[in-house]
Formats: C-alpha cells, sequence, structure tokens
C-alpha cells in the first residue's frame, strides 16, 4: 500500500536524523583527535580519551530503507472488482471516499501514479479538486490489455466529468449532462391553516410558495390574507432522472382563488429562450413598469423639472432626471435589462453608469460612489443588477442617486415611466403565449378542488400598536 503524504515525510525525517547522528558521531571523534595532537605539553596531562561514535542500530537503517523505498516505488493497490461492459472492456467503480486528495483517491481506487498524473492533467480546468467529496463516485474502463481507457467523475446528479483516450493516447475530458426527463403535473389544494402548509401537503416543497408571492407580488399578501378555504393550482415540471424523481422544476402557471385575493392567475413565458417572465392572461407584464425603482431610498429630494433652480450654480438649469435621496453605499439596481453604454467618471454627473435599453430608452446612474467590478461599456446587465453604490461623486451637494431617462434620445421624467403598467407583449410573441396560455388554463381547470370561495370584503385586522418602553 502507497504510503500518504505525512507518511512520507515521517520516514524521510527519520532517516535524515540517523544519517545526521552518525555524522555528528564521526565529526566528534575527529575534533578530539585534532585538539589532542595540537595541544601544547606542558604537564603531563591524562591522554585524551577518543570518543567512540554512538552505535547505529542496523536494523533501524535497513528498516528506513525499506520504507523510502516503498514511498519511492509504492506497490500497486489491488483493483475492485471489475464489471464487464458490452463494448469488451473492464469497468471498475469506487467512491472517493476518505481521501486525503484526488491523487490518493486515485490510487485507491487502483490507478497506478502515471495513470494518476494523466487524469490530473486531463482535468484541470474541468473539474475543481477542491470540491471533491467522500460520496463522490469514480469509474474508469481498461482494455484487454490492462490500458487505461476513459475516466468518469460522478460529482452531480445532472452531470459528470468524463475523460476519453484520443487517437493520439492522451485523455480529454469534458462535462457532460445527463439528460432529464421533465413531466408537467397539475397540483392543486385547499388552504386550511396557511399556504405553506397547504402547498406542501401536496407533495410540492415549500419553495414554491415564493412563486406564488413573487407572482402576486402587490397584489395580495399571503401572511395576512390568506383564508381558510382559499384555493390553489400548480402547473409545474416534475424532473426524473434514470426514472427516478429528482426534483420539481420550472413552474408554468399559477392560479389563487381567495376570499380576499379574488382570482388571480399567472403564466411563465419566454419571449425569447432563457429569457422569461410572468404575464396575466391578456399577455401583460405582471410585474409592473418594464423599468423598477434602481435603489432604495429615504425621499425624493429633487423631482424632474426642465425649469429648476441649480443648488450650487444657482442658475435655471434643467434637472433631468429624479434625485434619490439615501445613504452613501446604498445598492444601486440597473432598471431594466440592457447593455452599458458608460461607465466612468463623467465631469459634474461624478462616476456615471449609462445603460441603452430596448424601445429606444437610456437609462442614467451619476454620482455614485463606486461602480461595481465588471460594469463596463458592452456589458450585457438584467434588470435588479447591481451595478454600484450611492454617492456623492461629481457636482453634488449630499449623496444620492441622480437617475435620468431618455427616450429617442431626449430626457423624459422617469417617474412616468417607473409608475406605470407592465408591458404588452409584441403581436407575433403575443400570438405564441396565447395559446400555450390557453392550454394551461384548461388543464389547471380540469384539475377539480370543490366548490370556490366566496370572495368577501372584510377590512384588514388593525395592527397592533408598537410597544416604545
Amino acid at each position: 500500500m502507497p504510503l500518504l503524504r505525512e507518511q512520507v515525510r515521517a520516514a524521510r525525517a527519520k532517516r535524515v536524523a540517523a544519517m545526521g547522528l552518525l555524522g555528528a558521531c564521526v565529526v566528534g571523534g575527529v575534533a578530539w583527535w585534532i585538539l589532542g595532537v595540537d595541544s601544547p605539553v606542558e604537564e603531563t596531562p591524562d591522554p585524551p580519551v577518543e570518543a567512540e561514535a554512538a552505535p547505529v542500530d542496523p536494523e533501524l537503517v535497513e528498516d528506513l530503507d525499506e520504507e523510502v523505498a516503498t514511498v519511492d516505488n509504492p506497490e500497486p493497490i489491488e483493483p475492485p472488482t471489475p464489471v464487464e461492459s458490452d463494448d469488451g472492456l473492464q469497468r471498475y467503480e469506487a467512491t472517493f471516499g476518505e481521501a486525503r486528495g484526488f491523487r490518493p483517491a486515485l490510487l485507491n481506487a487502483g490507478l497506478s501514479n502515471d495513470e494518476c498524473a494523466a487524469i490530473e492533467t486531463a482535468l484541470d480546468g474541468v473539474l475543481d479538486f477542491r470540491r471533491c467529496r467522500p460520496e463522490h463516485e469514480l469509474a474508469y474502463q481498461r482494455n484487454l490489455d490492462g490500458q487505461l481507457m476513459s475516466f468518469e467523475y460522478h460529482d452531480q446528479a445532472t452531470s459528470f466529468v468524463k475523460a476519453i483516450r484520443g487517437p493520439g493516447g492522451d485523455l480529454r475530458a469534458e462535462r457532460v449532462e445527463r439528460e432529464v426527463e421533465r413531466i408537467r403535473r397539475t397540483k392543486g389544494g385547499v388552504v386550511r391553516t396557511s399556504l405553506g402548509d397547504a402547498v406542501e401537503a401536496t407533495g410540492l416543497g415549500r419553495g414554491v410558495v415564493g412563486v406564488f408571492v413573487e407572482v402576486f407580488e402587490g397584489e395580495v399578501n399571503f401572511s395576512t390574507q390568506a383564508r381558510a378555504g382559499d384555493q390553489f393550482r400548480v402547473i409545474i415540471d416534475e424532473e426524473r432522472l434514470d426514472g427516478t424523481f429528482l426534483r420539481w422544476g420550472q413552474v408554468h402557471a399559477v392560479e389563487y382563488v381567495g376570499q380576499r385575493a379574488g382570482t388571480l392567475r399567472g403564466y411563465y413565458f419566454e419571449e425569447r429562450e432563457g429569457r422569461g417572465d410572468w404575464y396575466d392572461e391578456n399577455g401583460r407584464q405582471l410585474h409592473g413598469s418594464w423599468l423598477r425603482v434602481p435603489c432604495r431610498y429615504d425621499r425624493i429630494s429633487s423631482p424632474y423639472n426642465p425649469r429648476r433652480m441649480h443648488p450650487i450654480l444657482r442658475r435655471i438649469v434643467p434637472h433631468n432626471g429624479v434625485d434619490f435621496a439615501a445613504s452613501t453605499g446604498t445598492p444601486v439596481w440597473a432598471g431594466a435589462d440592457g447593455r452599458i453604454t458608460w461607465a466612468g467618471p463623467k465631469g459634474p454627473n461624478g462616476n456615471l453608469v449609462s445603460i441603452r435599453h430596448e424601445g429606444g430608452y437610456e437609462s442614467h446612474y451619476a454620482h455614485l460612489h463606486r461602480i461595481q467590478r465588471g460594469i463596463r461599456p458592452g456589458v450585457e446587465v438584467e434588470q435588479r443588477q447591481l451595478i454600484g453604490t450611492v454617492g456623492s461623486t461629481g457636482r453634488s451637494t449630499g449623496p444620492h442617486l441622480h437617475f435620468g431617462l431618455k427616450r429617442n434620445g431626449r430626457f423624459v421624467d422617469p417617474l412616468s415611466v417607473l409608475n406605470g403598467p407592465g408591458q404588452l407583449l409584441p403581436p407575433g410573441p403575443r400570438g405564441r403565449f396565447l395559446r400555450q396560455m390557453r392550454e394551461l388554463r384548461e388543464a389547471m381547470a380540469d384539475l377539480d378542488l370543490g366548490a370556490a370561495p366566496a370572495r368577501t370584503h372584510d377590512p384588514d385586522p388593525e395592527p397592533e400598536e408598537e410597544a416604545l418602553d
């Protein structure tokens, strides 16, 4: 069995100590002999006693030699029992286990040092060796001549790393995605105590509750307005791997019928691949305007005003934006998806970030304390992505965010767009959405949960007064 790194060090330390002891004894004897010959003879001193070298156990040296030889030329570990595969290769399987590193795990699986080195070279940049875990699985295949033909490292449920010997004899690795089966399921239930308990009772995870909160944000507060008897329905992907349940995936549609909330429905739709949002039955975004407030602010210190008296210059200077007063360091987000056109200092604007959006819009974020790393011209950003922090750089009287908005090259009042309704899908994607929406709505209607609760208009309970003492 090859020794671990700590055992190698210990063996070498023992050998060095033994050799050092021999050397010290020899040097000591020579020193005593020299001193005895060169010393003046004024008196007749007792003859110097030559120091004898301390005896060294020959068995100790022999054991050390054998131990170091074992380290330098480790004996291969007997590999696990192979499994015959269809292509005539022998497959070996093992787990990472309690090995101290990637190389020891490979050695424990029956691979040689040369094979370990080749595997490590192939996997460099494909696998993060620091994230290996005891439960991870290793597998490799040999041909009838015993040559290593492939190696696999299974570290994720839906993908694994595989290295295959190429025509040139070297191993080449890549991450292989496993095929995940997705089956649409329609789930639903009736609220008895809370929405979370009702969702969990259907076999769904409580994380689905977060989807309801996100989709119907501003429409209903589930912590205070949910009532016993309210109904919900969900269309969700069930993901299976090799026929075994893996997890719940993408939610496609949600419905909530409540005594306080009435009937609410939301449908997830991807206008283009990888970019989706939630829409109502008419194809209008549920999350309000396409442009969101870019930071959490204390107050609006200065609104959009083309005839504003400038507080520093003391003359009429148009205020082409809205000033959101906030503390220095407050996060600033992109108001909408777009591409960065400017990121850096720009005269009286201080640190400025500008983003171009669809529809001829361009937003500007001025007086930033700092700009987020990676935010530079040409970079694509998503709505609510961090782009910087509130500051007071440039021509500024205090920490705030100056938020400006242009439409087709001319400044407009941002508040008129920030507070507007959600965007309607363009005609092309809208037709595709409507067909998809009808199918989802019919699937939810087929799930019978009994009579829907009647809507009531009872007022919200009065909040308790805060105790100040």
